[in-house]
């Protein structure tokens, strides 16, 4: 999964705004904004946390002289180490932090769902607005027709054509 910049507001505006008007959260009408400003934070956290994850992974990968084949698995010891969820449960990380966060946040004035309620719901909402990498991806392939999937030809080709149509959609 991967988070664009250009959607973290929307995604954390949409969450607060729909926990609210489903009775799932209370919030004082003057701090809606605030809590707004703390799911973006805990979304932009994990983004660095996970660009820092990489960025160790790599270095790790250059002075031990592994191959980049080895990256994943390297990242995931260091997400480990660090009790980090990457990859496909990174959503899940996320929306346990923003659920934490409701719990401490004396700007959350009361909660009303269990957590697997609010989880659902959370989950949903990032669906919707990163589902669009899922259609930009499949534009991209019908796209490049004429080289071979897999070759680093395709790769490079493959990158240029879905940052060109991610640009378009918002996601960057």
């Amino acid at each position: 999964m991967k988070i664009y910049r250009a959607k973290i507001r929307p995604i954390s505006d949409e969450i607060v705004r729909i926990l609210i008007a489903e009775g799932d959260i209370e919030v004082d009408p003057t701090q809606v904004e605030e809590v707004i400003l703390d799911v973006e934070a805990i979304i932009k956290e994990y983004l660095r946390l996970e660009e820092e994850l990489n960025r160790q992974a790599r270095e790790i990968l250059q002075l031990r002289g592994m191959s980049y084949t080895e990256f994943g698995r390297v990242k995931r010891a260091l997400a480990e180490e660090k009790k980090f969820e990457a990859g496909d449960r990174a959503l899940y990380w996320i929306v346990s932090q923003i659920i934490e966060c409701f719990l401490v946040n004396n700007r959350v004035t009361e909660i009303f769902s269990e957590d697997w309620v609010l989880r659902k719901k959370m989950i949903k909402v990032f669906d919707t607005h990163l589902g669009l990498e899922e259609q930009v991806d499949k534009e991209a392939r019908s796209r490049i027709k004429n080289i071979a999937e897999g070759t680093p030809e395709w790769e490079i080709e493959y990158q240029k054509v879905f940052n060109q149509l991610a640009k378009k959609k918002g996601l960057m």
